[in-house]
C-alpha cells in the first residue's frame, strides 16, 4: 500500500512537472488561422521555435511572436509553399488554400471551420482540432475554456435590458456604411440565442443590408462598424449618435479575442461612450 501511494505520489509530481508542448513528430507550425494563433498563445506555445511562421493578419502582438509573418490565407505566393515543406498549416476555411494545399504531400494541411458557432464552440472545437500535435497540455487546454467561458458570463452581464444592435464589416462613420452585416455567426449568434440584442432579420451568418429592412428597425437601434486591428493591436469605441465604430485586436477572429472585443465595446457603451 505505501509503495501504490508513493508510486501515485510520484505520478502526480510528473505530471505537474510536465511541460506543455508539440509532440515529437511535429517540427514545423505554420498558423495562418486566427483562432489557432490565440489558442497557440494562450497555451503558452507561440514562442517555441516549433511555431514558424503565423499570418500578418494574425492579432499577435510584436512582443508575443517574433517569427515570420506571412501574408497568409489565399495571400500565398507561390514561391511560398517550398518554405512551408514539412510542415503542419493551421488555416480558416478556404476553398482556394485547400485547392492549393491538397495535392502537397509534403505538407499537412489542418482546416478551421468556425462559420455558425458561439465562442465556447469556437474554443472546444480548436482546443480539440489540435490536439493530435500537442501533448502534456491539459491544464492550459483546460484554462483556455475557462477564460473563454468567464468572458462568456461577463458579457452576459453588460446587458441590464434588450438592445437592438446591427453589426457591420467595416466603419459606419463613413458616409456610406458598409454593406455587409455579421448577423448569425460568433459573439452576435450567442447574443441573440441569450435574447439579449435583436438584429437585422436574416437567417444568414453574413448578409448584404437593404434599406427596406432597415427602415423596419426600432429608432434607438444602435449600428455598430466591427474593424479588426490585427497585429497593430489598437483598442477604441467612436461614437456619432447611434453609429459606433468598435476597433479592436481579433474583433473578427471567432471565440476568444471576439468575446473580449465585445466586452470592451459594450464595457466602453455602459460607461456612457
Amino acid at each position: 500500500m505505501q509503495i501504490s501511494l508513493s508510486l501515485l505520489v510520484l505520478f502526480i509530481s510528473f505530471s505537474a512537472l510536465a511541460e506543455c508542448k508539440f509532440k515529437k513528430h511535429v517540427t514545423k507550425i505554420f498558423s495562418f488561422s486566427g483562432v489557432t494563433s490565440i489558442a497557440l498563445r494562450e497555451y503558452g506555445l507561440l514562442k517555441n521555435p516549433v511555431v514558424k511562421g503565423i499570418s500578418v493578419f494574425n492579432p499577435i502582438g510584436k512582443d508575443e511572436f517574433s517569427g515570420k509573418r506571412f501574408p497568409g490565407g489565399i495571400f500565398l505566393a507561390p514561391g511560398v509553399f517550398q518554405e512551408l515543406a514539412g510542415g503542419v498549416i493551421f488555416y480558416d476555411e478556404s476553398r482556394e488554400l485547400e485547392r492549393m494545399l491538397s495535392p502537397m504531400s509534403s505538407v499537412q494541411g489542418v482546416e478551421f471551420k468556425t462559420r455558425n458557432l458561439t465562442p465556447v464552440e469556437v474554443s472546444g472545437y480548436v482546443k480539440v482540432q489540435i490536439s493530435p500535435f500537442i501533448e502534456s497540455c491539459e491544464k492550459e487546454a483546460d484554462a483556455y475554456m475557462t477564460k473563454t467561458m468567464k468572458l462568456e458570463q461577463k458579457l452576459m452581464g453588460l446587458f441590464p435590458k434588450l438592445k437592438t444592435e446591427v453589426f457591420y464589416l467595416g466603419s459606419v462613420l463613413e458616409t456610406n456604411p458598409p454593406s455587409m452585416l455579421m448577423v448569425n455567426d460568433g459573439v452576435v449568434k450567442l447574443l441573440k440565442e441569450k435574447k439579449l440584442i435583436r438584429t437585422y432579420p436574416s437567417p444568414l451568418a453574413y448578409v448584404s443590408w437593404s434599406s427596406r429592412l432597415m427602415q423596419m428597425l426600432p429608432r434607438d437601434t444602435i449600428h455598430i462598424g466591427v474593424l479588426d486591428s490585427g497585429q497593430d493591436l489598437m483598442r477604441n469605441v467612436s461614437r456619432k449618435g447611434n453609429k459606433i465604430n468598435l476597433t479592436y485586436p481579433g474583433s473578427l477572429v471567432p471565440g476568444l479575442s471576439q468575446l473580449e472585443a465585445w466586452v470592451y465595446l459594450h464595457e466602453s457603451m455602459n460607461a456612457g461612450i
